[in-house]
């Protein structure tokens, strides 16, 4: 996701220097290491290291851990690739989503170079592969129904299909445009959304954070919440499912819970790092329906 005031994007990192709450614990050294992550500002303390593994998640109420990564251009510093197989090796990631369209020009180029040498990378380590689109509404054309269908038939193009045995596609919805009211772009999210889902015959899923959230249910657009929620929360303690999905109600699909996350296997300085609400088994499930 592209870094903005609200939600900076950049994806998840499985191994990186947390601010650790109080009252966390370090685990035994015999545990193995799941990945590391760094947050800067929440939960407020002094900067110190948490080593989670899939016990220490169960422990806290995700149950077994289905992890995630998502990237695009930012990801790739220098032009460098990807060790998509020590992602799945080192890290134990199950799933990436890669960004795979933009309604700018000059994010959609990026995308165009890098999701399908990324999702081919992923896709032959055995990683399920997820693709999004960056919604930048009134982009494309001034109507904002046909702007929303030209962007997602572009999304959907690009994703190449986004087809069962992949997540489906994601949209990311972050900032609302100069000039417009929080209807207009409701309007235009659940255009884009309807076409999506007609394109691919999947139901897509929404990502963004509680700041959009909170105006959605402000302006009464409460039919959204009938797409999967992947929220950007960053900061709650780890375990603790995030609590400002309001229209939601706290149905989460996905969790991006940092995007400070440090991986070896990803050129860039940080990564986000998501988990899946939901065993292997659901998991597995979900992407096969």
């Amino acid at each position: 996701m592209r870094r903005v005031a609200i939600v900076t994007a950049g994806l998840m990192v499985f191994g990186a220097i947390l601010v650790a709450p109080a009252t966390a614990v370090a685990p035994a050294a015999t545990e193995p290491v799941a990945y590391k992550y760094r947050s800067c500002s929440y939960p407020k303390g002094k900067p110190g290291e948490y080593k989670p593994n899939a016990a220490s998640w169960k422990a806290q109420g995700f149950g077994d851990v289905v992890k995630g990564i998502d990237v695009s251009v930012w990801q790739h510093s220098d032009d460098q690739a990807i060790d998509f197989a020590a992602l799945k090796s080192e890290y134990d990631v199950s799933f990436v989503v890669i960004k795979a369209s933009d309604g700018g020009t000059r994010g959609n180029n990026n995308a165009l170079k890098w999701f399908p040498i990324d999702s081919a990378a992923a896709r032959a380590e055995g990683l399920v592969v997820g693709a999004y689109h960056y919604a930048q509404p009134g982009n494309m054309d001034s109507n904002t129904i046909t702007d929303a269908k030209l962007q997602a038939k572009r999304a959907v193009e690009q994703a190449q299909g986004a087809k069962v045995g992949d997540l489906p596609l994601s949209l990311d919805v972050e900032e609302l445009p100069c000039g417009w009211t929080v209807q207009r772009l409701a309007k235009w999210t659940s255009a884009f959304l309807i076409e999506a889902e007609q394109l691919t015959g999947r139901t897509p899923i929404i990502y963004t954070n509680g700041t959009f959230i909170a105006r959605l249910q402000d302006a009464g657009a409460t039919d959204l919440s009938r797409y999967p929620l992947w929220l950007a929360k960053w900061g709650p303690k780890l375990g603790t499912d995030p609590q400002e999905t309001r229209i939601w109600n706290n149905d989460w699909l996905i969790w991006q819970f940092t995007a400070d996350g440090k991986v070896s296997a990803v050129p860039s300085s940080t990564t986000d790092l998501n988990v899946f609400k939901g065993t292997p088994e659901e998991f597995q499930e979900f992407v096969n329906r």
